[in-house]
């Protein structure tokens, strides 16, 4: 057994976050050298309860509740690594704070910028329509 264990070190811009592996609590970040069977695992910093709230509020909840769910969720994602933990080695991952903070705005910005750009477009599209038309 010992020969088929790896460890992980997690480090964070934000020292004390919560991390958790495959959805099960390893403590909080730095996590230094925690003993772990070789193999692909998801790193996170929200457990899988948080995680099935977000989807409830998906599925269940209002037009506010559906959007702020999905902004959680590019945070989620922002703040979620795939790791390869190889036997006898140590894997370093690092969290940064910064990106998972900024996720909320930047999905915000993105889906505010394509709608408008639809909306854009369609303007556009409609004014030459109409020139064309009735020139």
């Amino acid at each position: 057994m010992p020969g088929d264990s790896g460890f992980l070190t997690v480090k964070s811009n934000m020292p004390g976050i919560s991390v958790y592996l495959e959805g099960d609590y390893v403590g909080r970040a730095p996590v230094e050298n925690h003993k772990v069977k070789a193999g692909e695992y998801s790193l996170s910093i929200i457990s899988n309860d948080s995680l099935e709230n977000v989807y409830w509020h998906l599925r269940q909840g209002g037009v506010g509740e559906k959007l702020s769910s999905a902004w959680t969720l590019a945070a989620i994602n922002a703040g979620t690594h795939s790791v390869s933990i190889k036997p006898g080695q140590i894997t370093e991952v690092f969290i940064d704070w910064g990106k998972v903070a900024n996720a909320r705005n930047e999905a915000k910005t993105i889906a505010c910028c394509g709608i408008g750009g639809l909306f854009g477009l369609g303007a556009v599209i409609g004014f030459l329509v109409h020139w064309i038309a009735f020139r």
